[in-house]
């Protein structure tokens, strides 16, 4: 799953370093933690990081890397997501995505998918707007889409939104949540949200309900990546 980022990560090791800081643009770390309301015990952790670098003037690379840890199940999931992102104007940018999912189960194997697609994302009326649509391969083949926004009603306090879809002929699965971010000046971000996930099949529905809470702090001059993980994880009960 990994090896997707490996060469991308050793071009740039390669690169003087006063020429990786000139074209350095911004990067982030971030952590979540997601329950269900239903009163179980189990909960899930997410670990989020990303780097981007600029280039050609209005280009740009990217690369993010998720970690994924359920609490109820002896397994952990990971993804990488790679970016080539060209940026219109100051408020809006489009580009290609290249992911890659990766599971251990329990009898050891490794299981992977790769999901590749295009993306946009724009300031809107006060507020951030973006969304993804791509094509995930593994053992079966899904359309995978998505959309986010963020629009902020107070000094450093937002309201937050999101919906990721994965779906094909035989199932579907959603997640879609609403919450408030607060934003420290030149500092960390935290948000809570509650949210809803849905897997639909011809035989049957389950649905559950969670909240989350998550903190994440961003650096470099574009105050951290301009997209975000790509990852069949993003549709699925993260607890």
């Amino acid at each position: 799953m990994i090896n997707r980022a490996v060469p991308v990560a050793i071009l740039l090791a390669t690169l003087p370093l006063s020429a990786f800081a000139q074209g350095f643009t911004g990067g982030d770390l971030g952590i979540e933690y997601n329950a269900p309301t239903d009163g179980s015990d189990f909960g899930g952790t997410t670990y989020t990081g990303g780097v981007e670098y600029g280039f050609a003037r209005n280009f740009s690379v990217a690369l993010n890397l998720s970690a994924y840890k359920l609490e109820n199940i002896n397994t952990t999931a990971a993804n990488a997501t790679l970016h080539l992102t060209y940026h219109m104007s100051n408020i809006a940018s489009f580009g290609l995505f290249s992911a890659s999912d990766g599971i251990e189960g329990d009898d050891g194997a490794t299981y992977t998918n790769s999901t590749i697609g295009i993306e946009a994302g724009t300031d809107f009326m006060g507020g951030d707007i973006g969304g993804y649509i791509g094509r995930l391969d593994g053992d079966d083949t899904f359309t995978v889409l998505g959309v986010d926004g963020e629009y902020a009603f107070a000094r450093g306090i937002s309201a937050i939104g999101g919906l990721d879809l994965l779906t094909n002929n035989d199932v579907t699965n959603s997640q879609v949540s609403i919450g408030a971010k607060y934003a420290m000046q030149q500092g960390p971000e935290f948000y809570a949200k509650i949210g809803s996930t849905r897997e639909e099949s011809a035989l049957n529905t389950d649905t559950s309900t969670f909240i989350g809470i998550g903190a994440s702090v961003s650096f470099g001059a574009a105050r951290g990546t301009t997209f975000g993980t790509r990852s069949a994880f993003e549709s699925l009960p993260r607890f």
